[in-house]
């Protein structure tokens, strides 16, 4: 189904963008749902991937992770109402092989609080591994970020 390359590049942008909808409107119940079952997450800071030390700030290891880790966040959700907004650029998806496509992009992640303050959440790097069949699904997301600014103990996807 996904042999030609701007069928491919559709689909790996159209995941890209359902991602940042369900963290940036939600539900974010709908997050998990963007990674196949044995789908791996990690927030790595740049140093830590430059020096090679295996560190990531969240490491999921599969959906059943992700899951747990959003009933935490909702959870412990911060009483304060804010609203943020992933943007992506210079999105490069590779040709298919063997069912599946590389995505890699630049990101920036703003955060606005009810007031209209808006301040620069994150920025940084990604670089995924998707599975095209059945449905395009994230085999493994890497976020790699250059600055990060967390709020209180909480670590939240980028």
């Amino acid at each position: 189904m996904y042999d030609d390359t701007l069928e491919v590049r559709h689909a790996a942008e159209s995941l890209l963008y359902r991602y940042a909808t369900c963290l940036d409107d939600g539900p974010l119940e709908h997050w998990p749902r963007c990674f196949t079952d044995a789908g791996q997450y990690r927030l790595i800071p740049r140093e830590n991937l430059v020096q090679n030390v295996p560190v990531a700030l969240m490491h999921c290891t599969s959906r059943n992770q992700l899951e747990e880790c959003v009933t935490t966040l909702l959870r412990s959700h911060a009483t304060v109402p804010y609203a943020c907004r992933h943007l992506y650029t210079n999105v490069q998806v590779e040709a298919p092989r063997g069912g599946r496509t590389s995505v890699r992009a630049n990101y920036a992640v703003y955060h606005t609080v009810e007031e209209g303050e808006v301040d620069l959440l994150s920025m940084g790097r990604l670089e995924a591994r998707v599975l095209l069949e059945p449905m395009p699904l994230f085999e493994r997301m890497d976020v790699i970020y250059e600055m990060c600014r967390l709020s209180g103990l909480k670590v939240y996807p980028l």
